[in-house]
């Protein structure tokens, strides 16, 4: 072994798991960016949100390195607050990593399956949903809908602070590295399974436009615009259904009052899926497939993870 690969399987051996997964995906995302800043893809939203995430990646860098730069003392007196944003950053850097990724998609990969998942839908339920629930459109439930849909990433967020501020970090280590990681394989299946959901790819069978007040207006203008309609491809699996039943089984684990208290929400959540026409059904099973695999496989991965950690 030369002194390179020592050096880099120290400083696997001394990371994380989902520290790992996040450099893994960030750095060819990076390249992507650097190749393709020109295409038609990207826009000066899309540019701003990547320096965001280099931004996030450079201070987790710093939070990591900063017991090395800092004297002894001064890292004790900063002990709670670094470990707080070590712990933190990850899922942070997850979250910016998923605001570009969808809209990288098509340069990997430009071949759309939304006629074939459209057919599934077809095969499955002999109807389409989103379609189907046109006569129950109103503005009030449009406004009910967005708001449900818009707590995505409020209830991963609520559940692993509770648990921290418990001091339950067990729970609260399984509980984000399974989060993050159905984060990435998501993104995966964005890349293998590239598709813009019904809204677009069924538009002509529309015929009632989803009014709502300046609130869900609002709400779309962020989901259409600010992430780029024209080129997200982020429909296969759907993980706006896959992280919120995921969190729901570790709140039931877990945090049982919490669950009870998100279970109408999350509900409602899984609804606004169809109805505001984002998502297929098969795309909802998917992402709920991609939950319970990662919630029975993730803290037996951390737990093999940190048992090979020790040894370096």
């Amino acid at each position: 072994m030369n002194a390179f690969q020592a050096w880099l399987q120290g400083a696997v051996g001394k990371s994380r798991l989902e520290e790992v997964l996040a450099l893994l995906l960030f750095c060819p995302m990076l390249i992507l960016m650097l190749q393709n800043h020109d295409h038609a893809a990207f826009r000066a939203s899309d540019i701003n949100r990547i320096v965001v995430t280099g931004i996030v990646l450079a201070s987790y860098i710093v939070i990591v390195k900063v017991q090395v730069w800092l004297p002894d003392v001064l890292v004790r007196f900063m002990a709670g607050g670094i470990r707080f944003m070590r712990d933190a950053l990850p899922f942070m850097l997850c979250i910016v990593i998923y605001t570009n990724m969808h809209n990288m998609v098509h340069i990997v990969n430009p071949n759309d399956v939304d006629p074939m998942l459209a057919e599934w839908d077809l095969a499955l339920l002999g109807f389409h949903p989103a379609v189907e629930l046109q006569p129950w459109v109103t503005e009030p439930l449009t406004d009910t809908m967005a708001f449900a849909y818009s707590l995505f990433f409020i209830h991963p967020l609520i559940l692993p602070l509770i648990l921290y501020w418990r001091g339950q970090y067990e729970y609260f280590r399984y509980t984000m590295v399974c989060l993050i990681l159905t984060f990435y394989l998501g993104y995966i299946g964005y890349i293998l399974f590239p598709a813009t959901g019904p809204k677009y790819e069924l538009a002509e069978l529309f015929t009632v436009r989803l009014n709502g007040t300046a609130i869900t207006n609002q709400l779309e203008f962020l989901m259409n615009v600010e992430i780029s309609e024209r080129t997200r491809r982020d429909a296969f699996p759907s993980l706006h259904n896959a992280i919120t039943l995921q969190t729901l089984l570790f709140a039931a684990l877990y945090v049982r009052w919490y669950f009870w208290l998100m279970l109408p929400l999350a509900l409602l959540l899984f609804a606004a899926t169809i109805y505001l026409r984002y998502h297929y059904v098969v795309d909802m099973l998917a992402g709920y497939v991609l939950a319970l695999v990662v919630f029975w496989l993730g803290p037996k991965l951390e737990r093999a993870w940190n048992r090979w950690a020790r040894l370096y």
